[in-house]
């Protein structure tokens, strides 16, 4: 589970793959959308080497300065066929490929509390060698909103080819398609406000150290009678109903 929430945040961030110039290349760069507390995203993530498919939310749950930076939690849920989902809350002051740029993360699995992960704030900003993109023009992609315009383009570095289309107004980070090696994430619908823009994580977070408190073992949770797939439709779609 936790390699496939990495292949999350690479998809969603690029965090490896390519640095730019202007509009483009900040989307590129994992950078925000013109951020604003509220904005959220729900994707179809599919990991190709597993096969193994997720329903995932991106939202911005809060604001808060940091040395006088304005700063944004940005959270992500993820929702597998089978089993717990994961949250992971980041509070980010700027694109997150640069550590410098992530001040707290939070995690939470399942029922178990919140936890605080330490963060290493010495670990240098991505030097991987530039990369070169090419636009293949306008493509129309398919979602829960309706058919969306993006502009479709070809991310190279090495051997390594990565599909990305962006639309600026789809917040909060422009992405309405992703495709590479790993898998493929595709928008479902987005908005403002509502259910959807309201953090999971509510409580207090334990210290990256400290211990959970003892319990008993959790069982596995599996799709009800309902195919996986149909599961993971349904939730969407509840979650599609809180769009104002």
């Amino acid at each position: 589970m936790r390699r496939n929430i990495l292949l999350l945040l690479a998809l969603v961030f690029l965090i490896p793959i390519a640095r730019g110039q202007g509009l483009v290349g900040d989307l590129l760069a994992g950078k925000l959308v013109n951020p604003k507390a509220g904005q959220w995203a729900w994707y179809n993530l599919t990991d190709a080497r597993g096969g193994k498919k997720y329903v995932i939310r991106q939202a911005i749950v809060g604001e808060e300065k940091i040395n006088r930076k304005q700063g944004y939690w940005v959270e992500f849920e993820v929702i597998p066929e089978v089993g717990f989902k994961m949250v992971y809350k980041m509070l980010l002051t700027g694109p997150a490929n640069d550590p410098k740029n992530i001040h707290r993360v939070i995690e939470k699995s399942g029922v178990d509390p919140a936890r605080e992960i330490a963060i290493d704030g010495t670990t240098p900003a991505n030097t991987t060698p530039e990369s070169k993109r090419r636009s293949l023009g306008l493509d129309e992609v398919s979602t829960m909103n309706g058919v969306i315009r993006a502009e479709h383009y070809e991310v190279t570095q090495g051997d390594q080819v990565i599909g990305v289309w962006i639309n600026e107004k789809i917040n909060p980070t422009g992405i309405v398609r992703m495709r590479s090696l790993d898998g493929e994430m595709v928008l479902r619908n987005h908005g403002t406000g509502g259910e959807n823009a309201k953090s999971i994580i509510t409580e207090t977070p334990l210290p990256p150290d400290e211990p959970a408190p003892s319990a008993g073992p959790k069982p596995e949770i599996k799709a009800e009678t309902k195919p996986n797939e149909a599961a993971a439709e349904e939730k969407a779609e509840e979650q599609q109903g809180a769009t104002p």
